[in-house]
């Protein structure tokens, strides 16, 4: 007949059996006289053990295989009380890298009472949170996985304070956020008014910026009119910054023809400009892809006229590479100048930059236009000239 063991027990003997295993040679008496032998019987140290203390406590053992063990008997649900991320001043806890960490984790995965209890405590310096370095990703992750009572709380209070959010390192990152949750309801036209009174100042703001960018981003194919009002005499400035720029390139692909006039003429008063700077060149590349047929001629035009001089540069040969490759106009015209003056062709091969754009210039032409290009080896005899003669003779064969 098979014996069952009551868990209860079985789980007790075994903590008890642990505990005897790591009582110290003086707390076990044994005489020094005493054979291994003897010393290997079964041996219980008579330890008086209060029921108390029969806990199934990582206090009691320090193992880390059997602290393993013992935790996951020992697993208890979350408790406020109990944890020491929680003690004292969350809102100033919030302010700490290790603390900002942990209490998101346990807003993540406590039930809706615990959550709750944390947002109480956090919400009167939510405003202070929004604009900390660490306090700030509190902030948005109680916005994403809040519940709609709370992110309303939140809301009124940020609102308020969405100008002084935007033009922070911080808050900026927690107004989009808020622009994000709100999309499509009123709350969101309620910060959009606000932001687009200020929309001249925050498109040049190094901060505000990604905040009008998410707008814009949200929005989509939406009348942008106010964008557009916004970056109006300022697109010199903006073209020359990463952030700017972005934004430019986002009125560029998402608005019609009738309300680009103007930024287009802005853009093409600043063509030659545009194409030689680390930033402005992708918003030339854009025009001469996706830009009306008058914008992009007028922008060739001036690419043939200052091809040496944009070849020859890092970001104006990205330029010229773009123009090659969408415009069979433009191939000509290239062709004419290397047949009419091959120097150009030899400055250009020999050019750190230039070669590149010679050997994708060769690559776009067709087997007779390639035959129409004859230079002379001893003219190729630098590095970047090799690969350009090597690229014409691999296309040729």
């Amino acid at each position: 007949m098979t014996n069952y063991m009551d868990p209860e027990e079985d789980d007790k003997e075994i903590i008890d059996s642990i505990l005897n295993a790591l009582e110290s040679d003086e707390e076990r008496s044994f005489s020094p006289s005493m054979t291994r032998s003897e010393t290997n019987r079964t041996y219980s140290p008579q330890i008086v053990r209060h029921q108390k203390q029969l806990q199934y406590s990582l206090n009691k053992i320090q193992s880390p295989i059997i602290g393993f063990k013992l935790d996951c008997w020992a697993m208890q649900s979350f408790s406020l009380d109990d944890d020491p991320y929680l003690d004292g001043d969350l809102i100033l806890k919030c302010k700490d890298q290790q603390n900002s960490r942990k209490i998101q984790s346990l807003f993540e995965k406590g039930d809706p009472e615990q959550k709750e209890q944390i947002f109480i405590k956090i919400l009167p310096g939510i405003v202070q949170l929004a604009n900390d370095i660490f306090g700030n990703y509190v902030v948005q992750r109680i916005l994403e996985q809040g519940n709609q009572k709370q992110r309303d709380l939140i809301f009124d209070q940020l609102s308020q304070s969405i100008l002084v959010l935007s033009y922070n390192t911080y808050g900026c990152r927690v107004a989009q956020k808020l622009l994000e949750i709100s999309y499509n309801t009123d709350k969101f036209q309620k910060i959009f008014t606000i932001l687009s009174s200020q929309i001249r100042n925050l498109v040049v703001d190094i901060n505000g910026n990604h905040v009008i960018q998410k707008i814009a981003e949200l929005m989509k194919e939406q009348k942008i009119d106010w964008l557009i009002e916004g970056v109006l005499g300022q697109i010199q400035k903006l073209s020359n910054d990463s952030h700017g720029c972005r934004l430019i390139q986002q009125i560029l692909e998402q608005s019609s023809m009738p309300q680009l006039n103007y930024v287009y003429k802005e853009l093409l008063a600043l063509q030659d400009e545009l194409c030689l700077s680390q930033y402005g060149n992708y918003i030339i590349q854009i025009l001469l892809y996706k830009g009306p047929f008058e914008v992009s001629q007028k922008i060739q035009a001036s690419i043939i006229r200052n091809l040496e001089k944009l070849s020859c540069d890092k970001f104006g040969s990205n330029v010229v590479d773009k123009c090659v490759n969408i415009s069979s106009f433009v191939r000509k015209e290239i062709l004419k100048i290397f047949i009419n003056n091959m120097n150009v062709f030899y400055r250009l091969s020999n050019n750190c930059y230039g070669n590149y754009v010679i050997q994708n210039f060769c690559k776009q032409l067709d087997y007779n236009q390639l035959l129409k290009i004859n230079p002379e080896p001893n003219q190729l005899n630098t590095q970047f000239g090799q690969h350009v003669l090597q690229t014409l003779q691999k296309l040729k064969n």
